[in-house]
């Protein structure tokens, strides 16, 4: 294994720490002339000479000890020493000397030894990490003066920016379609509870022994919205109904028609259109102009075959309905 003299140089000018014997066989080894120029004794000069310019080394003056300090260790390694024996070293001769040229090796030295000790109280940011912000407006020589960096008018000048989908304010959206679907029609129904229906019986403000139709919940204030689709009626399952009501709805639920036929009345799911819907709660629209009132719709669509019982009529059939006769038993 061949190592290299700068390499070799560097470790035999720190050798003064640990074992002198085994770096100096690891030199004979590597490098019998850089050996030869480390032990080699101040008497002759000549041979260090010779051997320092064969070596190529590159460890100076400037990092003590010295040849004769060298001699000195490598001279007590071949001999028994005792335990209270220690090379004469202070870290004060690692350091370069004064007037000294510093060579390759003792340029990579001083690299790899931090100048000081990181503590708390010297923590920093690396220099050039942090950079002053640039103060706007405080004169041209502070290099944003007059406009701040942005110019002579126009839009980037001022602090109002259009929103991200603004194309130049003709077209708008229309480059997005958007896809509407309406909701089924239960959804849309005013929705009437029959607790609700019951207490304005009581009241005295609907009449139950007519037909109650959705223009009569709306007179009174029984659905408060205005009716734009119809009338869904709807019951909790405790809800129990003591007076016969017949009514006209667009809707019900199973609950609120089973509590209703319970007690003798009726529930009829009437269709109507928008048109007829609106002659139904609002005829004075048309009678105040003497127009006729619209006519009832012809038929629905096949796929509300399971959603309505008739078809609403204008003016609407405020008879009662005749009482279902019981069929005659059949006698065996």
């Amino acid at each position: 294994m061949l190592l290299s003299r700068h390499y070799l140089s560097s470790l035999l000018c720190r050798s003064s720490m640990g074992s002198s014997s085994s770096l100096l066989q690891l030199a004979h080894a590597s490098s019998p002339s850089l050996l030869l120029s480390s032990v080699a004794g101040p008497d002759n000069k000549t041979q260090q000479d010779a051997a320092r310019t064969a070596s190529g080394s590159t460890c100076s003056t400037s990092y003590a000890p010295s040849a004769h300090a060298f001699s000195t260790a490598a001279a007590s390694s071949h001999q028994p020493s005792s335990k209270t024996q220690q090379p004469s070293f202070s870290p004060a001769d690692l350091r370069p000397q004064k007037g000294s040229k510093a060579t390759g090796s003792s340029k990579m030295a001083q690299l790899m030894e931090p100048s000081y000790f990181v503590g708390l109280h010297n923590l920093r940011d690396n220099p050039g990490a942090r950079q002053q912000k640039i103060r706007v407006g405080r004169g041209n020589s502070a290099r944003r003066g007059n406009y701040c960096g942005r110019g002579m008018k126009g839009q980037k000048a001022r602090n109002t920016k259009p929103h991200a989908l603004f194309d130049g304010g003709t077209l708008g959206l229309l480059k997005f379609p958007v896809t509407r679907e309406r909701p089924p029609y239960e959804v849309l129904y005013n929705q009437l509870g029959v607790t609700r229906l019951l207490e304005y019986v009581k009241l005295g403000l609907l009449d139950h022994r007519r037909v109650i139709t959705m223009k009569d919940l709306y007179d009174v204030g029984c659905v408060p919205n205005e009716i734009k689709y119809g009338v869904m009626l709807y019951s909790q399952a405790r809800t129990h109904v003591t007076i016969p009501l017949h009514l006209q709805v667009t809707a019900c639920t199973d609950a609120a028609r089973a509590a209703i036929e319970a007690a003798g009345g009726t529930v009829t799911r009437v269709y109507y259109t928008a048109e007829g819907l609106k002659g139904l709660l609002k005829p004075h629209l048309y009678t105040s102009k003497r127009l006729p009132l619209p006519l009832p719709a012809h038929s629905w669509h096949p796929k509300f075959n399971d959603k309505f019982d008739a078809i609403g009529q204008l003016p609407p059939v405020l008879s009662l309905p005749a009482p279902s006769k019981a069929a005659p038993e059949i006698e065996q």
